[in-house]
């Protein structure tokens, strides 16, 4: 069966990557076109003559010839394939193309053929021929652009899309395959992004596009937004109406239905996301891949229960698909189901060993059940079956920690930095630092925690947890108390009214002498804090022991004391300051 023109066209445009574009325009050939670009695309039209009629007669018997040693090479392409020939078939049926270039039908099928065999030099030689001609419609000028560009003829591609877009401004081929030429030439260093986004601002201004058209310009606009950040205020609403105009159109093609979702989807509009791929599941009953999708729109959306139920289906229906043990982990995981957390990591590990982040997954969820051991093999597979990376140092230093081996854990976080510094720089974030100066804190060395909060505060000014914490670190031994306050106060102008910073800035105060204004501090802390906190009853009772209010001071030890999930020094502190009562 022989394939549809748009078919071939599509073959065509998937085999070079970049997919095609119409718009109809000539393009100088190969030889003659400037290379900068500023030759014009379709030469000025020569003075009005009066018809000469021999010439139109010769005009006509050339075409004519033309037409019927294409049909011959034609015929001869046929008996050859149906003798099982397919060389010397090849061979016919491009001389079949090479005789007429005129025959859009036999170009584009000829094209299609000699991709297959990856012949792109006589893609490429064809097309030109083809372009030549005046009537030669728009998609050919953007198949001509796109072999230019997959031969590496940056410049001759750019012609020819622009001629393309000229030529039939309403078809969105030609503005795909010029923006996929501006990509290939950011590849090679060139700064492209203005000229991309004028070329999509050009395409918005067309008016009355059919469905494909607002599709296909949300996809590429939508994807331009990963190149260009500045550009979602403008673009967001934009792609957000084509796609509603779309969706309203009610296509019934599947692929379409499945562009319109992925659509919504990268503009991070989920709820539309799900809505769409439920009709493309109806379009496809029972698709595991739309299945799949819907379930991660549901709960990216928020539907964790109708998400869930989706991929409890897949798994009746295949048990062995590893993303839906995996997301059914995820979810276990946030709603605090560790143990069947755990259950589908280890079951995603099974159907698919070669995910490294899986163990991780796992490792995670072992720690958050408080099976540290368990936690340990894991990670130690991991260890065996991968190369050494970041995750594999930071998960051992996150299970040193369970384990409260603190110096490990540094150590561990270290070697982390230091493989983070070599293979991924990324990774030197401000929450790393915080973890390493938590960690060293509770090491006992004061001296580096110091330098690790320093470094996750110089990564990111306004992290407030860091700020707290050394600010916190300092005040609680005594050390550095006017440095401290400023850098709890610049955490509390990030959170005016989090208990925990509070009590920082109250412990500062009293460590400074300034026992009646800490007190204030501190009962402001108490009122912003959830729930009842050691440490902040620790607090008050030395400062209403330090003001000679004993009874006021006994009451908030003990209830200090009734919390039994507290950290060991705080309770050799509680039980220290009991005892000094009269």
């Amino acid at each position: 069966m022989k394939m549809t023109i748009r078919n071939q066209f599509m073959v065509f445009a998937g085999s070079l990557v970049l997919a095609a574009c119409a718009g109809p325009g000539a393009v100088p050939n190969e030889e003659s076109a400037n290379p900068t670009g500023e030759q014009p695309v379709i030469a000025p039209a020569p003075p009005e003559a009066k018809p000469d009629p021999e010439a139109e007669r010769i005009a006509e018997d050339a075409a004519i010839e033309r037409r019927i040693r294409s049909m011959a090479h034609y015929a001869a392409a046929t008996a050859a394939m149906e003798r099982g020939q397919r060389a010397e078939a090849l061979e016919e049926f491009e001389q079949a193309a090479l005789a007429d270039p005129t025959n859009e039908k036999i170009v584009l099928e000829v094209v299609r053929m000699l991709l297959a065999q990856k012949q792109f030099d006589k893609v490429l030689a064809l097309l030109v021929k083809a372009t030549a001609n005046p009537k030669a419609p728009a998609k050919m000028h953007a198949l001509l652009s796109v072999a230019y560009a997959q031969r590496g003829k940056l410049d001759l591609a750019r012609i020819a899309a622009e001629g393309a877009i000229r030529m039939a401004p309403e078809s969105i081929l030609g503005y795909k395959t010029l923006i996929q030429v501006y990509e290939k030439e950011m590849k090679d260093g060139a700064k492209r992004l203005p000229q991309i986004r004028k070329t999509l601002d050009q395409a918005f201004k067309q008016k009355e596009p059919n469905t494909a058209y607002q599709v296909e310009l949300a996809l590429m606009a939508a994807g331009y937004l990963e190149l260009d950040k500045t550009a979602t205020e403008d673009f967001k609403p934009r792609i957000r109406k084509l796609l509603d105009a779309a969706w309203a159109s009610k296509p019934e093609v599947p692929l379409m239905i499945e562009q319109i979702g992925r659509g919504y989807r990268m503009i991070d509009a989920r709820k539309e996301a799900a809505a769409v791929m439920e009709a493309l599941l109806k379009a496809l009953p029972g698709n595991p891949a739309v299945l799949m999708q819907l379930a991660q729109d549901l709960i990216v959306a928020g539907k964790l229960k109708e998400g869930r139920m989706h991929l409890e289906a897949i798994l009746k229906k295949n048990p062995r698909v590893w993303r839906a043990h995996q997301l059914l982990a995820a979810l276990a995981m946030d709603e605090d189901e560790y143990a069947t957390a755990a259950k589908h990591y280890r079951e995603a590990i099974k159907l698919n060993s070669r995910i490294e982040q899986l163990y991780f997954d796992l490792v995670s969820a072992l720690l958050s059940d408080e099976k540290t051991d368990e936690a340990r093999k894991v990670l130690d597979l991991a260890k065996r079956k991968f190369r050494p990376n970041f995750l594999q140092a930071y998960f051992a230093a996150m299970i040193s920690l369970e384990k409260r081996d603190f110096n490990q854990a540094l150590e561990d976080l270290r070697r982390a930095e230091t493989i983070a510094k070599n293979a991924d720089p990324t990774r030197l974030n401000h929450i790393l630092y915080f973890q390493m100066g938590t960690t060293a804190e509770r090491a006992g060395n004061f001296k580096d925690a110091e330098k690790y909060f320093r470094k996750s505060i110089e990564k990111k000014p306004d992290y407030a947890t860091a700020l707290n914490y050394l600010g916190y670190m300092w005040a609680d031994r005594g050390e550095k108390l006017d440095e401290a306050i400023k850098l709890i106060d610049r955490a509390l102008k990030e959170s005016p009214d989090n208990g925990a910073y509070l009590d920082s800035r109250a412990w500062a105060l009293y460590k400074q002498g300034k026992t009646k204004e800490a007190l204030e501090w501190q009962l402001k802390a108490l009122k912003h804090t959830e729930g009842a906190d050691a440490e902040i009853y620790l607090h008050l009772g030395e400062m209403y022991l330090k003001l000679k209010q004993p009874k006021k001071s006994r009451e908030f030890l003990e209830k200090a004391a009734a919390i039994e999930d507290t950290e060991p020094d705080v309770k050799a502190r509680i039980q220290d300051v009991l005892k000094q009562l009269p």
